[in-house]
């Protein structure tokens, strides 16, 4: 192994194993704020749908007060967008969220919430085509691990599951 990619090696586990100093620690108090775009899957199970699992554009908002150190609670507003095959479809969730930290000190956290999932469907290439819409109760799971970019700052990575009864059709 050469020395170079032998020093990377030593470099990268030290970066990987590292703690921030605990003045560098991000902490969460009082009011919070997020927001952030990304892409997600969705599947609609309906007699006219068809069953595919599609990809699109997915984003959030979000904001709440942290109730301890360990837990926040929020409103959020979640939406996805797809346009496939001439059939353009939206969904958007309007919910309350609980955030759990197990540890203070952990970057790690679990999320869930209840909110009410709005559907809607229409195709493109009929403008006289009525759209297809429906609402229904939905429930959220969700985890993710907060990089502290400032005190004020964090980047977050996680993955959520957004589950909802039949609505419907309208």
């Amino acid at each position: 192994m050469s020395l170079r990619l032998m020093a990377s090696a030593w470099l990268l586990a030290a970066f990987a194993l590292s703690q921030p100093a605990t003045a560098q620690t991000p902490t969460l108090r009082g009011p919070w704020l997020g927001a952030g775009l990304g892409t997600a899957s969705a599947s609609v199970n309906c007699e006219l749908c068809v069953g595919d699992r599609n990809g699109g554009l997915s984003g959030y908002l979000t904001g709440g007060i942290a109730l301890s150190p360990n837990v926040r609670a929020g409103a959020e507003v979640m939406g996805w967008f797809d346009s496939t095959d001439e059939v353009r479809q939206r969904l958007l969730l309007y919910g309350a969220s609980l955030y759990w930290t197990p540890a203070p000190a952990s970057r790690w956290y679990l999320k869930t919430g209840l909110g009410l999932l709005n559907y809607r469907a229409d195709d493109t290439a009929d403008a006289d085509d009525d759209p297809l819409g429906a609402s229904a109760a939905a429930l959220q799971l969700g985890g993710g691990y907060e990089f502290g970019a400032s005190s004020r700052l964090w980047v977050t990575p996680f993955a959520n599951m957004i589950v909802s009864t039949s609505g419907n059709l309208t």
